[in-house]
């Protein structure tokens, strides 16, 4: 058996904790991307909310479409124009920031594993 497969998994406790600390860095920069976009570069977000328009619309005809008339009233009234895009860049910027936090993460992880079987190779030599 060689040394990678016989360690085993982390526990439950770590993984949790790195979903914690994930969901809490995403947070922190996307409250903060977003904010210097309403700061600074107000011009950027009504792109984006354009861009977001023909999506919104779209939901707004399923919702026409497939419910009831009393749950009808409630969506629309939970998302006016200006919400349901911004809810939209929202959560497609979240999507966005935890992918690549992810991605790094696991790139390092992944630099670091290398360097330490490295290293371990050239000890053992």
């Amino acid at each position: 058996m060689n040394g990678s497969a016989s360690r085993a998994s982390p526990s439950f406790i770590w993984l949790f904790f790195g979903k914690v600390v994930l969901l809490f860095v995403t947070i922190l920069v996307v409250w903060t991307l977003y904010a210097y976009l309403h700061a600074y570069r107000l011009d950027w977000l009504g792109y984006f909310y354009s861009k977001l328009l023909p999506l919104t619309n779209g939901l707004y005809a399923l919702v026409e479409t497939y419910f009831p008339a009393d749950v009808k009233y409630k969506v629309r009234g939970a998302i006016t124009d200006d919400l349901g895009q911004r809810s939209l860049f929202l959560l497609l910027l979240t999507a966005t920031v935890e992918l690549a936090l992810y991605s790094l993460f696991k790139l390092l992880k992944a630099i670091t594993a290398r360097v330490s079987a490295a290293r371990e190779h050239r000890v053992v030599a």
